[in-house]
């Protein structure tokens, strides 16, 4: 492309930014096919999760999450009475919910990077949640509209590290074969020091491009490799072969096939996050598709093309989206908040209680 030509497309995108609505994630509504449909459903779940804290949480007052502006880990360090489980039971419902509203009025965007922060929330706060059940998750790698580092791709990894540290450390045939208290507990070391590694080739593997901090490293480091000893770590993985001994090599592992030692993590990436390409023109799922989540059926209705919004990445604002017939509904059960029931910590720190 001519130079002129990136400069008038940047310059379009950055008039159009000067003026966009936001909605979680999506710095620029403008880009969705049903741009005011899709603010209009984020509005309505802002206020049912704001109704949500307020209602079932121990404490709930409206004061305190509009001083967080509803920011999850804003309120659960400020407003501690509320109870941290039953914040991230009503945020995982919000998650939900947002998947919906852009499922049906944002579905041109279903694999940008905001999708896929959307997407992270749900596997974030919802405990115990089949996250192939999401939605365009996770997205292929050459998709249309997608992310320059695939966000979900690196979330999948992480979840299925997560299930082979559990595996590792209850492996029976491995521990059977240990004699001493001494052995048992090198071993378990070397199960958790595996894993901290392959989530460390996870995040710098997938997108080695990207600045690791916008992809979950510094949460990962504060509470899972941090807490877990991962800078003692050389010893353990120099006593056993992560991929041959411990099994985390497999496909159902998260297929590392490259393990880093605290010493030797790669060079950390310099780009933002950005969108790559054109937008899509039409919905993957089709005009209507239900989704699963437990026994809940999400039902959803895209919104029509009549007014497609442009291209994500570089955009040329020519068109103006309005509120069209989308919509999402949940059958097969209500909505019901037992707050003890959540175990409040998300997939990363599941991780750090597994052998705690």
């Amino acid at each position: 492309m001519a130079l002129k030509s990136r400069f008038l497309l940047s310059l379009a995108a950055f008039s159009s930014l000067a003026v966009a609505d936001t909605a979680g994630y999506f710095d620029n509504t403008s880009f969705c096919v049903d741009s005011k449909g899709f603010e209009k459903c984020y509005e309505k779940v802002k206020t049912s999760y704001e109704n949500c804290i307020s209602s079932n949480c121990s404490g709930g007052s409206k004061s305190c999450y509009d001083s967080c502006d509803g920011d999850t880990s804003c309120m659960g360090t400020h407003c501690p009475n509320l109870g941290i489980d039953c914040i991230n039971a009503c945020g995982c419902v919000r998650a939900t919910d947002q998947i919906d509203c852009a499922a049906s009025s944002c579905w041109n965007q279903v694999y940008s990077c905001e999708y896929q922060q959307t997407a992270e929330d749900v596997i974030k706060l919802c405990i115990n949640f089949d996250a192939d059940q999401i939605p365009y998750w996770p997205p292929p790698d050459d998709a249309i509209g997608g992310c320059s580092c695939n966000i979900a791709k690196a979330d999948r990894k992480e979840l299925l590290i997560s299930a082979q540290l559990t595996e590792c450390t209850n492996n029976m045939t491995n521990l059977d074969q240990l004699s001493t208290t001494d052995e048992i507990t090198v071993y378990e070391q070397a199960c958790m020091c595996c894993a901290q590694s392959a989530i460390v080739s996870a995040i710098w593997g997938t997108c080695p491009n990207t600045k690791p901090s916008l992809i979950g490293a510094d949460d990962w480091y504060s509470m899972f490799l941090g807490p877990n000893h991962w800078d003692e770590c050389e010893e353990y993985l120099a006593a056993y072969d992560c991929d041959r001994d411990l099994g985390y090599a497999a496909e159902s592992a998260g297929d590392t096939h490259t393990f880093y030692k605290p010493n030797n993590i790669p060079k950390n990436g310099t780009e933002s996050l950005f969108n790559t390409g054109s937008a899509l023109t039409s919905p993957v799922s089709g005009a209507t598709f239900t989704w699963t989540e437990g026994t809940l059926l999400h039902g959803i209705t895209a919104a029509p093309t009549s007014h497609m919004a442009s291209a994500t990445g570089t955009h040329d604002q020519g068109t103006t989206a309005t509120e069209t017939g989308a919509s999402a509904t949940k059958i097969g059960g209500a909505t019901s908040y037992h707050c003890s029931a959540w175990a409040g910590v998300g997939f990363i720190g599941a991780l750090a209680l597994v052998i705690a």
